[in-house]
């Protein structure tokens, strides 16, 4: 038989992932943006039992775990060290907030988003647009940056972004200065944007 050399973890993830092509091919027929393809590989058995592990943690397939690992990689981890980008501990950045005045870390921020965001965007997405610069917030900064946690909807003609981070009112005050900075920069847009000591709140007008 084809798969007789794989261990049992090794089965299963090779399992969960025919199931996700099955599941994803069917998804295709009504949308055709979405392929998907099969791919099987070994991994150490150690590494399986934790993914198995963690899954059942999580209360999600292995499938979706290495799924979202993959988006992850794909995503972000490639372009990492060519943006110059490391990971520091909250706490640590958090210190380094506090031993500056909230109108020192507003400027920091104002002059860190006039070049830092252009450069990455450019290098990430290959061009400048107002769906780059936003997902540019979305992921580079929250989901993968691990600022903060990312919402948004839209009312009426408006685009309504919230971010929810840790770093307090010094956080918020640099994250306003690098948000008004970033986005007259990038768009030549004065967006409203309001923080509290835990949250940014940016809102965009829509153009019909």
């Amino acid at each position: 038989m084809l798969f007789d050399h794989l261990s049992y973890n090794e089965l299963q993830i090779v399992t969960d992932l025919s199931h996700c092509v099955v599941c994803n091919s069917l998804t295709t027929l009504s949308s055709e943006t979405s392929i998907s393809s099969v791919r099987s590989f070994r991994i150490d058995k150690g590494f399986a039992n934790i993914l198995q592990q963690e899954a059942d943690r999580m209360g999600i397939s292995v499938n979706a775990m290495m799924n979202s690992i993959l988006k992850q990689y794909t995503e972000f981890t490639r372009f990492q060290s060519k943006l110059d980008m490391i990971v520091i501990n909250r706490a640590i950045f958090k210190s380094v907030l506090q031993c500056i005045d909230e109108n020192y870390a507003y400027d920091m921020g104002i002059d860190l988003g006039k070049e830092l965001p252009h450069d990455t965007i450019l290098f990430w997405k290959k061009h400048i647009s107002l769906e780059s610069v936003i997902e540019y917030v979305e992921k580079i900064i929250c989901i993968y940056g691990k600022i903060g946690t990312y919402d948004e909807i839209t009312e009426s003609s408006n685009r309504i972004i919230v971010i929810r981070h840790r770093l307090g009112l010094k956080g918020s005050k640099f994250l306003l200065g690098f948000l008004k900075s970033l986005f007259k920069n990038m768009l030549d847009l004065d967006c409203d944007i309001q923080i509290t000591d835990h949250s940014i709140k940016i809102q965009l007008q829509i153009l019909g």
